[in-house]
């Protein structure tokens, strides 16, 4: 019988990217940030022009800083049990250059969970300078994967997965994906426990 599939976002649903960037960002460039600042367009939140947000990326990427991302314990347990139900994918934004890092960072901190072929780079940032070029979006990666649920922290993936007719849990309860009313086919879960019990009780 052929599983559903859980289609699972990597930063700041896995990794604690907000945290470990703003970490970096502070100690590297002398920013005063906090998790609350974050946003994944880096321009808006170093407060530069796109000039300087491409070196300071390239130098964030070189210096592989999500390898030392740390990991939710919680989660771990949680897609232990949901693997006896359904078949796990990650589907992540992150660039094609991590590619290794992510790999070993995941059979670090969830082997057996997920092996090579079921992380799959939506590229969405790959050889893009600024958000206003970006046209992709992982529900292309959701469809073609034939992935049944989406689990991401940004509301316009998951936005984009429900309009395609799949259904997308919301992760997490932080600033940038705050929104007054969800749209239909989108529910929040704010942490692991939640998305144990919603799809339990599916």
């Amino acid at each position: 019988m052929t599983r559903p599939i859980i289609g699972v976002d990597l930063d700041d649903v896995l990794a604690a990217n907000a945290e470990g960037f703003v970490a970096f960002s502070n100690q590297q460039w002398g920013t005063n940030l906090t998790i609350n600042d974050y946003d994944e367009h880096w321009m808006e939140v170093w407060g530069v022009d796109l000039e300087e947000t491409l070196l300071r990326a390239q130098y964030y990427h070189d210096m592989e800083v999500p390898a030392a991302f740390k990991h939710d314990t919680k989660a771990d347990r949680v897609l232990r049990h949901l693997a006896k139900r359904y078949e796990l994918k990650i589907v992540t934004s992150r660039r094609k250059v991590l590619e290794k890092i992510t790999h070993d960072w995941l059979d670090k901190h969830y082997k057996g969970v997920f092996d090579k072929g079921s992380v799959h780079f939506a590229g969405i940032w790959d050889g893009k300078v600024d958000h206003s070029s970006i046209h992709k979006t992982k529900a292309d990666v959701v469809q073609a994967l034939g992935i049944d649920y989406l689990i991401d922290d940004q509301l316009k993936h998951c936005q984009a997965v429900a309009d395609r007719g799949k259904q997308a849990v919301l992760f997490g309860d932080y600033t940038w994906n705050q929104a007054s009313q969800l749209p239909s086919g989108v529910v929040r879960c704010k942490n692991w426990q939640a998305v144990r019990k919603f799809f339990d009780e599916r």
